[in-house]
């Protein structure tokens, strides 16, 4: 009878089904939770590079189930983002139901292959059942202050027409699209990943990963110890200081800011302003404006009412100041403890456009734990002033310690830099601030060529960070002419550039250049002929006296940069008192010296809106009066409506949904505006393996119960592209839940095993483009779901990228048929057979070679070799095939079971054509006998001086000695043995024998 793939598996796909063969055990005893990455159901539906993944873990899943394990092991459906609303738009359908479709679609193809999945547990992203909670999840990350929304540089995509977080910008591109992506400045929501930066990389020694992926998330959270320091700035400028409410020039931080300043300087007036317990704008304005000079270089400063005062000036001023600073000002007086006296003696309207048109710059510090004024208030001043928002924690709450170093920082013009470096502080012989660095405008009266350095700015814009970080591409900038920095460790002036290479993203958004130490700065500084000053030695340099320079002298000039830079470790030389130590002690000593030490991040807050609508909408509403409200739990989910045209515009679809933004603030009940942004798709991925442990649940995310029983996941299955998106977001998410206090356990995926891509039978990545996409159906249907899940699993290692061959394929299909061929042909049991086997030629062989088998192919199952297990049961198969009369009913029920993991369908039916009602993957893993899998014989590799020189057999239990003496009795050893004398024998138990010889 010829094997008839089609009837029987459809016969038996439906059986199990019916019979909910895969269910999860509800208490389980001995739980293993294997999960895949869920897969985005696309209208491509699979193509055969999908199953490899899935077909790994479903082995895995059913060896487990035979072993006595309870397994949790769902499938489900990553159903929101971009791919499915350009596709919707494409196709002029709704999302939702093109997305159904697909979903429906990618579920008929993953039962054709006869997965062990609980489809009871299915889930959709796109379902309001679902995203209730990942908006839920929102909310405690708002709550806990670990979701916050603020302006900033972000990723565009043009087409798209969305923001892209940075790990989805491929060498300048959109991942999705390929289009070149450009920077915009938008006001955003973030999630704060970077307070979880440390226990990140920590947790990463706790879980059996690829190291691979390991060495991506420790690299992309880029921990680094250095220094932080401080670059004054030889600007002239001159302050006016303005105290608040019932204040004077000596009261809280004046007196200590007024000596500060003096020390290091600078003029300041700080006036004592009129009837200061009972202010009226009119006196205490006009007092200063009469009273005070102001020009070009002034920088007014404010605090408290004083900020109301330094506004009300700047408004009036017939000259441009340099800057404006306020320390917990505001702009209304409902303040946060009790009303003040100067309520109505003060006009609360500002013309905010004029006082931003007399100012270079605006810096608002604001104090979130400001005990008088509301923390929104620092949000309007900086919105509306257009103005730089400072967030800072004040040493006493609204900036009333006797000093307050922020406000101090934030007066004087200084470069603050982040070097990992700080033993090279005496090479620093120019500094480069990022195009977009605020000092660069806050500076502009002071930059004799402004012009061309806004030029170079806008220039600097148009690029990715990507674009200005390449390494191949040439270095330009542009000095800051007018203004030169001082180096604290020389005390000599140097140059102050700007230049693309250096990102305001990354560590304070400026640096201190060391040419002859740091590759970039020395190909910045040969092309712009700036110098170099060598303060590292190399170690391979001869030991000599070093001389310090002489004062005031750069020390070892090499301007014409012929050499090389040295960016390794060495002895410090012309660095003043540190000369002479090395590289490791001058760092911790000039640290301490002229900085402070600190740990910095490459890591960036993980950005979340995007402005599109096949998304989550973010659970925030907008209100005139109270500003920012988070929406009430009770009131999730906040569905997506209906009525929008979600075609991209450059503003998120829902701003133009009149039902959707038809709410009231939940707070004084006005009406308001819900957020029109939607949340990236990674956030409903970052804990739907949560959601799997108690689906139906709706009540919560999923019960604490439910959790303990099967969590962590215990094996993790899916693509190496994810390595710092999903996993790394997932990480934190399941680390801030932890936190507050829903479950114990420190990382989610205990282990993680990779797929490699299969490609097109051309050898390049299946695309519809190039033509070489595989379609499962038609395979499926061709050979039978049995035969693609062997050959994918024997195609190779199963982390390699591997090319599709036809041949290949069909090659798997006639071992399914020699299979099929070997049930039709068993010996029955009762023809005269001791022990389950037939007594005859060959039979200790084949049972030792079955028992070898059992033994090789679930250790393989364990460690993920799959291809070397389907060659064992090739073989095994083979050696079966060669007389039909050496194989019985109890070999063959072995061979099922041990098989039945990779091709379910035909080791069930073989399984109940033996005469067995209960399923074969309900059977219990067979077990091999120890004594059967001995070895006789075992091969010895013999090299002379670590060259292979021969091959020999010796008895398996051959001690070294033994091993020793046959090695040296084999003709090619002896050659190369002959009158030399064995200094050293270097054995490998079973393996090599090493001859060391002169």
């Amino acid at each position: 009878m010829k094997y008839n793939h089609k009837r029987i598996e459809s016969k038996w796909q439906k059986i199990w089904e019916k019979a909910k063969l895969y269910a999860t055990p509800k208490e389980p005893k001995r739980k293993q939770y294997v999960l895949d990455m869920f897969p985005y159901p696309s209208g491509a539906g699979l193509h055969v590079g999908h199953p490899e993944g899935y077909t790994a873990t479903d082995i895995y899943s059913r060896y487990l189930r035979m072993n006595g394990y309870d397994v949790l092991h769902p499938m489900g459906w990553d159903a929101f983002g971009l791919p499915a609303e350009n596709y919707a738009i494409k196709e002029g359908i709704h999302p939702a139901k093109s997305t159904q479709a697909n979903i429906k679609r990618f579920r008929e193809q993953i039962k054709s292959l006869g997965l062990s999945y609980d489809w009871d547990r299915e889930i959709d992203t796109s379902s309001p059942e679902y995203y209730k909670w990942t908006q839920w999840l929102f909310l405690q990350l708002y709550k806990k202050e670990l979701a916050h929304r603020k302006e900033a540089n972000v990723n565009w995509c043009p087409k798209d027409q969305t923001v892209l977080a940075n790990e989805q910008v491929v060498n300048g591109r959109c991942e999705r699209c390929g289009t070149e992506v450009i920077q915009k400045k938008l006001p955003q929501w973030f999630f704060k990943i970077t307070d979880y930066a440390d226990r990140l990389l920590a947790g990463l020694d706790k879980i059996d990963w690829p190291e691979p992926i390991k060495t991506m998330q420790r690299n992309w959270i880029g921990r680094s110890e250095g220094a932080e320091m401080e670059f004054p700035l030889n600007v002239e400028r001159n302050f006016v200081l303005l105290h608040g409410f019932n204040g004077s020039p000596e009261g809280v931080f004046f007196k200590w800011l007024k000596k500060e300043l003096k020390m290091q300087g600078f003029g300041f007036q700080a006036p004592q302003l009129p009837n200061s317990d009972k202010p009226r704008e009119d006196e205490q304005v006009n007092y200063v404006l009469n009273n005070i000079k102001f020009d070009e270089n002034t920088v007014l400063f404010g605090h408290s009412l004083g900020a109301v005062v330094g506004m009300k000036v700047a408004e009036k001023l017939k000259t441009k100041i340099a800057g404006l600073v306020l320390a917990g000002g505001f702009a209304d007086h409902n303040f946060k403890d009790r009303p003040r006296p100067f309520e109505k003696t003060f006009i609360w309207k500002f013309d905010f456009e004029k006082i931003h048109k007399n100012t270079g710059f605006v810096k608002i510090l604001s104090d979130p734990k400001d005990y008088a004024v509301p923390f929104e208030q620092g949000k309007i001043l900086a919105k509306n002033l257009k103005g730089e928002l400072i967030e800072h924690e004040g040493e006493k709450p609204h900036f009333t310690n006797a000093a307050e170093p922020l406000i101090l920082e934030n007066l004087v013009p200084a470069v603050k830099v982040f070097t990992t470096r700080p033993d090279t502080i005496f090479g620093a012989t120019y500094m480069v601030l990022a195009p977009e660095h605020p000092l660069v405008q806050n500076l502009q009266f002071s930059i004799s060529n402004f012009q061309e350095v806004q030029k170079y700015t806008q220039q600097a814009k148009k690029k990715t960070e990507l674009q200005r970080m390449a390494l191949e591409k040439e270095k330009t900038g542009v000095e800051l002419k007018g203004i030169k920095a001082i180096n604290p460790a020389t005390k000599q002036e140097i140059p102050l550039w700007i230049a693309d290479y250096v990102l305001m993203g990354y560590g304070t958004g400026a640096i201190m250049a060391v040419p002859a130490h740091d590759e970039r700065d020395f190909v910045f500084a040969k092309k712009y002929k700036l110098p170099a000053v060598k303060v590292i030695e190399p170690p391979e340099v001869v030991d000599e006296p070093v001389q310090p320079p002489s004062p005031g002298a750069w020390g070892h000039l090499d301007a014409d940069l012929e050499a090389d830079c040295w960016i390794g470790d060495g002895k410090v030389i012309y660095s003043g008192e540190f000369t002479g130590m090395n590289s490791q002690e001058a760092r911790l000593k000039m640290a301490g010296k002229f900085g402070k030490k600190k740990v910095q991040y490459k890591l960036r807050d993980w950005l979340i809106s995007r402005q599109r609508y096949w998304g989550a909408p973010i659970p925030i509403i907008y209100c005139e009066d109270c500003g920012m409200q988070a929406v009430s739990e009770k009131d999730l989910p906040v569905k997506l409506p209906t009525d929008v045209d979600f075609r991209p515009t450059g503003e998120s679809p829902l701003v133009r949904s009149k039902f959707f933004n038809k709410v009231k603030c939940p707070n004084c009940g006005k009406p308001a505006r819900r957020e029109t942004d939607t949340m990236d798709t990674f956030v409903d991925s970052s804990w739907y393996f949560l959601r799997y442990t108690d689906p139906k649940n709706k009540k919560e995310f999923a019960s604490k119960k439910e959790i303990a029983k099967w969590l962590p996941v215990d094996m993790y299955v899916g693509g190496a592209e994810h390595a710092v998106l999903h996993l790394l977001y997932s990480r934190f998410v399941w680390k801030a839940l932890s936190d507050m206090g829903h479950f114990k356990f420190d990382e989610p995926f205990l282990k993680l095993r990779n797929q490699g891509l299969i490609l097109g039978p051309d050898g390049q990545k299946m695309s519809k483009s190039r033509g070489n996409v595989i379609n499962p159906d038609e395979v499926v249907e061709l050979v039978g779901a049995d035969s693609v899940r062997m050959y994918e699993m024997f195609m190779g290692p199963l982390e390699d990228a591997k090319p599709w061959s036809t041949e290949g394929i069909k090659g798997v299909r006639r071992f399914i048929e020699k299979v099929w061929r070997l049930g039709q042909q068993v010996i029955p049991a009762e023809a005269g057979i001791q022990a389950g086997f037939r007594v005859g030629p060959g039979m200790t062989e084949k049972k030792g070679l079955l028992h070898k088998t059992i033994k090789k192919v679930g250790e393989d199952i364990v460690n993920f070799k799959f291809n070397t297990a389907v060659s064992a049961l090739m073989i095994l198969a083979n050696e079966f095939s060669t007389s039909s009369n050496n194989i019985s009913k109890e070999q063959l029920e072995i061979f099922l079971k041990i098989l039945a993991p990779f091709a379910p369908h035909i080791t069930e039916e073989l399984w109940h054509q033996l005469g067995h009602k209960k399923s074969i993957h309900l059977e219990k893993w067979p077990k091999y006998d120890p004594e059967l899998i001995k070895e006789e014989q075992m091969s010895v590799v013999v090299q002379v001086n670590g060259k292979h020189r021969a091959t020999i057999l010796v008895d398996a239990n051959s001690e070294q000695a033994q091993v020793e003496q046959a090695a040296k009795n084999d003709e090619k050893v002896m050659r190369h043995l002959e009158g030399k004398k064995v200094r050293k024998v270097i054995y490998v138990k079973g393996k090599i024998i090493n001859f060391v010889i002169p």
